[in-house]
């Protein structure tokens, strides 16, 4: 599917205006707080079978941590299983350009969950 080149200047003029609407939604907050990713990856078996499957999947995966990146934000995923449990991680994201703001967050917050901590 061809786009042509008005489309994708209007794509991208659509973006910047939605990357400069979430820089003010954001402001005033340290940090979002989501899932890294969505569900728990499936075994590689499960996909070596079907490419349809690898893709419908791997787009599931990657679903939370693309949005970050068309906002032009900045992320970090920290690991918060329990002790023998399925990796999974609480992805905190911000702006961009907010790096190192969101970086003294992800040390607090990694700081609680390390404990156990309410607050």
């Amino acid at each position: 599917m061809a786009m042509s080149a008005a489309d994708y200047i209007d794509l991208q003029k659509a973006r910047a205006a939605w990357i400069a609407r979430m820089h003010v939604a954001l402001r005033g907050f340290d940090a979002v707080l989501s899932p890294t990713v969505p569900i728990l990856a499936p075994p590689i078996t499960a996909l070596e079978a079907s490419d349809e499957e690898f893709f419908r999947v791997n787009s599931l995966l990657l679903r939370n941590p693309s949005v970050v990146n068309l906002l032009d934000g900045c992320a970090i995923s920290l690991p918060c299983q329990a002790p023998g449990e399925a990796p999974v991680g609480l992805m905190l994201w911000s702006r961009g350009h907010a790096d190192d703001a969101l970086l003294d967050t992800a040390l607090a917050v990694e700081a609680v969950l390390a404990t156990g901590a309410s607050s």
